[in-house]
């Protein structure tokens, strides 16, 4: 499975006055989201580049490594602030305003947590906390259109660092839901508590299997 946390651990150079350049291994491992191969890096990186945006560090890709099958998806932009998006807890419109007649509300679908993947280490219980949570995440789709079929997914990857909160929430894969519903998912569960990881930081992949209620 092709997974967006790449190079949990790894070392990743900092870009010099004459170019990026690999990290030896004596520099201490990035502890930043591994982007995207960028194609259109510029003349220092020809063959694209792996980012970490959060961090500024920045790798020059080989030749060999352009065309590669693990290179993750270009990073999605971070949803809006302010809880901008996530179902309000009165059940009014998002942004207070007039709902957009274009949204139609459906029924909320019933919602099953996968079982997670974990990279680099484990984070105990995630599973529960976000079935526990299901209802808004149902929300979230009710709100935004709804489903398109009778059933869909919406595969998830974030970060679990330390203090124990989802962080750089990424949408790897959905089906039969509409963008406002990922965007609404993104930012319910940006910096939510999520479980302490065993390691720092510990990548999680999930699948939300949605189905429409009978």
């Amino acid at each position: 499975m092709a997974l967006s946390i790449s190079a949990i651990g790894a070392c990743v150079g900092a870009a010099s006055e004459g170019g990026a350049q690999p990290a030896t291994p004596q520099d201490p491992p990035a502890q930043g989201w591994i982007t995207a191969a960028t194609p259109d890096a510029g003349p220092r990186c020809p063959h694209g580049a792996l980012e970490d945006p959060h961090r500024g560090f920045v790798r020059c890709l080989e030749p060999g490594e352009a065309d590669a099958g693990w290179l993750p998806p270009s990073p999605q932009p971070e949803p809006p602030p302010d809880d901008a998006g996530a179902p309000p807890p009165d059940g009014g419109p998002i942004d207070g305003g007039v709902p957009d007649a274009s949204i139609v509300s459906a029924p909320p679908p019933l919602v099953e947590v996968k079982e997670p993947e974990f990279m680099n280490g484990d984070v105990p219980n995630v599973a529960k906390r976000l079935e526990k949570v299901s209802p808004d995440l149902a929300k979230c789709v009710a709100d935004n259109g709804g489903l398109s079929g009778v059933t869909g997914s919406i595969k998830l990857q974030f970060l679990v660092r330390v203090r124990g909160r989802a962080e750089g929430v990424e949408i790897l894969d959905s089906r039969n839901v509409t963008p406002d519903a990922e965007r609404c998912i993104r930012q319910f569960l940006k910096n939510r508590p999520i479980g302490t990881p065993s390691a720092d930081p510990v990548g999680v992949t999930v699948t939300l299997s949605l189905r429409a209620p009978k």
